[in-house]
């Protein structure tokens, strides 16, 4: 055990580390203050609660006003080069993917209707959450309580007849 501890220690003082040698040293930097600070106290804690009774100087009241025609057109313009997009990757695919010519009535119709049904998809989803989907959703919603409400009346009305003519 003696011999390799020994050995140990000759072949430590062999391999130099090189982040030992003097040039390769970062001497640390003396902490010295630039200037000094002076000694503060520590203020009590205060009791900060207190009402301001004035009115804010700026109030900001957004009013956004729109129309039916604003959204309509806004759709458009954000979704035609999209469906565009869309309706000439699926008319290079088939044509990539099929031995129809691009340029033929079926390039056509594959074309037009890939476009026609990414339009249809995008309105009925655009429908289910614009200001008017959302109200024909309420509307058609209380006009199916109203049904309910009177399906079961007519059902209640109906057991009071079986119950009369028994």
């Amino acid at each position: 055990m003696a011999s390799t501890f020994s050995l140990r220690g000759w072949i430590m003082q062999q391999v130099k580390n090189r982040y030992n040698v003097g040039a390769n040293l970062v001497k640390p930097v003396s902490n010295t203050a630039i200037a000094r600070r002076p000694r503060m106290e520590v203020l009590p804690p205060a009791d900060t609660r207190h009402v301001i009774d004035v009115p804010l100087q700026s109030v900001t009241n957004i009013e956004m006003k729109t129309s039916a025609v604003d959204r309509s057109k806004g759709f458009l313009i954000a979704n035609l080069p999209l469906f565009g997009a869309f309706a000439i990757g699926v008319w290079l695919l088939s044509g990539m993917l099929t031995n129809a010519p691009l340029f033929s009535f079926l390039g056509l119709c594959i074309l037009w209707s890939s476009f026609v049904l990414a339009w249809l998809a995008s309105y009925w989803y655009t429908l289910r959450v614009s200001a008017e989907g959302i109200a024909m959703f309420e509307a058609k919603s209380k006009w199916r309580i109203i049904e309910k409400e009177h399906d079961r009346r007519w059902q209640h009305y109906d057991k009071l007849a079986e119950q009369e003519s028994e």
